[in-house]
């Protein structure tokens, strides 16, 4: 796949490409975001330096979704006037301007001015009555130009799918709780995590299995997401999960004793308690 293209009628802009590495566009998974968390993002957004227009919208309290749309690499400031012009189009005629909603954009891992991909969180209440708990259809367009799909996405209910049930404080690890629908787990082997930069990068992910053994399993880093010249959070994702009953704990081990931000989510619901803003790496 080429890098990206200019898009017509915009100069200095781009076309985005999205990245298909872990299946394109994600669309529908379901999180819960606390006063708490939609305060930590607000404030650092509010001592962010560089902040560029379009880059960040207020989180409010309440019940998302999710659509994420990562990309081949873009310099930050055209990828951003480009996400500007991004819009969802669900079940044909449904249509969303993903700047209109609060977005996290995502950096390279070694050079902040550019940008990943970003998702974007969709205030459930948004969206017409009986339209969870159902497949949708799923298109992006850039201003009028289709760069990914139709495709279908199946959007998920606070209990529908893999439900992350809460992020426990640990000595040098953090300690996910998984249970639910884990079929999608089982089928893609993948998880993704957002973890604080003030823990480190992860030294290891660890399956605890029901029979009282453990795995050690494999990750990829994704990328920082950043606001402005403030780093949020590191996203990757941890893979090669196998579940062995009925739910799974994953052990992340970190290298620094700290508190700051983890979440979990993947196809399925996130819950306000393992999308933490207060978790705590406890000296090892």
């Amino acid at each position: 796949m080429t890098g990206p293209a200019s898009a017509p009628n915009h100069p200095g802009a781009v076309r985005l490409q999205i990245d298909p590495k872990y299946g394109g566009v994600y669309a529908g998974t379901s999180l819960e975001v606390s006063a708490h968390a939609a305060a930590h993002f607000n404030r650092a957004a509010g001592r962010a330096t560089g902040v560029l227009p379009g880059e960040f919208r207020e989180f409010a309290p309440g019940e998302y979704f999710s659509i994420s749309c990562p990309t081949i690499p873009a310099p930050r400031e055209a990828f951003i006037a480009a996400y500007t012009r991004l819009r969802a189009r669900i079940g044909g005629d449904l249509e969303l301007t993903l700047s209109d909603h609060p977005h996290l954009f995502s950096t390279g891992m070694d050079d902040p001015d550019v940008i990943r991909g970003v998702p974007t969180y969709i205030p459930k209440s948004r969206m017409p009555a009986g339209f969870f708990g159902r497949s949708h259809d799923v298109e992006i367009l850039q201003d009028d130009v289709s760069i990914f799909g139709p495709v279908q996405r199946f959007f998920h209910t606070t209990t529908s799918g893999v439900v992350f049930d809460q992020i426990e404080d640990g000595h040098g690890r953090l300690v996910v709780e998984i249970r639910g629908d884990l079929s999608a787990v089982a089928r893609r082997g993948e998880v993704v995590l957002f973890t604080d930069p003030a823990f480190g990068r992860p030294t290891g992910v660890v399956q605890l299995n029901d029979d009282g053994s453990s795995t050690p399993i494999g990750w990829d880093l994704l990328g920082w997401d950043r606001v402005g010249d403030v780093t949020l959070f590191l996203e990757w994702v941890a893979v090669g999960i196998k579940p062995t009953g009925r739910s799974v704990v994953l052990e992340l081990h970190f290298p620094h004793p700290a508190s700051g931000l983890a979440a979990a989510l993947y196809a399925g619901h996130t819950r306000e308690t393992a999308f933490r803003p207060d978790a705590t790496v406890l000296p090892g």
